[in-house]
């Protein structure tokens, strides 16, 4: 359901409504733990999974939510390249100190966060919110 350019609408007509929302103008929703970001014109061109653990909680209904276990960061690295993705390293914009990798040509990119051993990932289809929005400003 929730894939880039779906409308707000139809993600509450399947979910129901957000648990809460990290800014309503433009909206960030959350969903267990996943967090959706909307453009100005209500369609998904963000996705984040930051759970604080060892399993992730997404949405399966209104009110429902199932939790799933996370890979081992090597295992999931190791898969991605096994399915033909090339995967890169290098240093986030916003945190330089930090090394994402990235499935490239998909704007999925991941970590693993070393003291935790969480691991995150974000999904931006830029060409939807540019659409939309405009250029992202930097």
């Amino acid at each position: 359901m929730a894939v880039p350019g779906v409308h707000y609408r139809d993600v509450v007509g399947q979910w129901g409504e957000p648990e809460a929302f990290a800014s309503r103008a433009p909206v960030y929703c959350l969903y267990g733990d996943l967090e959706l970001g909307f453009t100005k014109k209500g369609r998904l061109w963000y996705l984040q999974i930051e759970p604080g653990g060892t399993s992730v909680s997404f949405p399966a209904g209104p009110g429902e939510r199932v939790r799933e276990p996370l890979p081992a960061f090597p295992d999931l690295v190791a898969s991605l390249a096994e399915a033909g993705y090339r995967i890169t390293e290098e240093p986030h914009p916003y945190e330089p100190e930090v090394v994402w990798s990235r499935v490239e040509r998909s704007g999925v990119e991941f970590r693993q966060d070393a003291d935790q051993g969480s691991l995150s990932v974000h999904l931006a289809a830029m060409d939807i919110h540019r659409q939309d929005d405009g250029p992202a400003s930097g």
